[in-house]
C-alpha cells in the first residue's frame, strides 16, 4: 500500500477506525508460495491482535509454516469520477477508502482452553452482556474447540492510508460529499457522511 504524502493519516484516527471495524483479512504465505487469505473477527489490544480460525483453513496451515503475516482492515467508501474535481484531468478519478495493514509475527495455538479463551474475548467484543452457554472445554463446545485454532499476532509495523475524499482543501472534499449525496448509489450516503467528517476535521 503506497504511503502517499497527499494522504497523511493521523494515528488517533487509525485507532478509532480499527476499534470500530468488525472484521479483518488475515494474509499468510506458507510453503506453497501462494498467499492465503481469510476474513475473520478480531480482538485488538494495543499491539496484540487475537483471531480464531478453523484448523483446516489454508491460511491457518500457512501460519504453521511461517510466523509472518499481514492483518488487513479496510473500508471501501465509493468511487468518485474525475470531473467532480477537475473536468480535464482524468487522473482525479479515484477510489475512496480507509485501510490499515499490520505486519505481524504470529503464534498459533490449538489447546482447547486457549481457543476457548480467545472465543470468550471475541464474544465479549461482539456480543457484550449477551446470555449463552459459557465457552469452555465441555461436552457442549469441546468438539468445536478441537476443530479451531487461536492466533496471536504481535504488530511489528503499521501501514495506514485513509484516502477519504480528493487531495485538496476541505471545500473540495465537501463538494465531493455533496456530489455523492446527489448520485445516491448504494453506499454513497455513508461515504458522503465519512468524507464530510474528514472535511470538517472530525476524525
Amino acid at each position: 500500500m503506497y504511503d502517499s504524502p497527499n494522504y497523511p493519516t493521523d494515528p488517533k484516527a487509525v485507532a478509532n477506525f480499527v476499534r470500530e471495524a468488525e472484521y479483518g483479512t488475515l494474509v499468510a504465505t506458507g510453503a506453497s508460495g501462494w498467499p492465503q487469505v481469510t476474513i475473520v473477527p478480531f480482538v485488538i489490544d494495543d499491539l496484540t491482535i487475537w483471531v480464531h480460525c478453523v484448523q483446516e483453513d489454508p491460511t491457518y496451515k500457512a501460519l504453521t509454516q511461517t510466523d509472518r503475516c499481514t492483518f488487513f482492515i479496510s473500508d471501501f467508501l465509493a468511487f468518485t469520477p474525475h470531473d467532480w474535481v477537475d473536468t480535464r484531468n482524468a487522473a482525479r478519478a479515484t477510489l475512496n477508502f480507509r485501510a490499515v495493514a499490520y505486519e505481524c509475527t504470529a503464534e498459533v495455538f490449538t489447546a482447547p482452553s486457549t481457543v476457548a479463551e480467545v472465543l470468550r474475548k471475541t464474544l465479549d467484543r461482539y456480543e457484550p452482556a449477551k446470555d449463552y452457554e459459557p465457552v469452555e472445554d465441555s461436552d457442549f463446545y469441546g468438539p468445536r474447540l478441537r476443530r479451531l485454532a487461536a492466533v496471536r499476532m504481535q504488530v511489528v509495523k503499521v501501514h495506514a492510508k485513509f484516502k477519504v475524499g480528493p487531495y485538496g482543501p476541505p471545500a473540495l472534499k465537501s463538494h465531493v460529499a455533496d456530489q455523492l449525496q446527489k448520485r445516491s448509489r448504494p453506499g454513497d450516503q455513508r461515504a458522503a457522511e465519512v468524507i464530510s467528517r474528514y472535511a470538517l476535521g472530525e476524525v
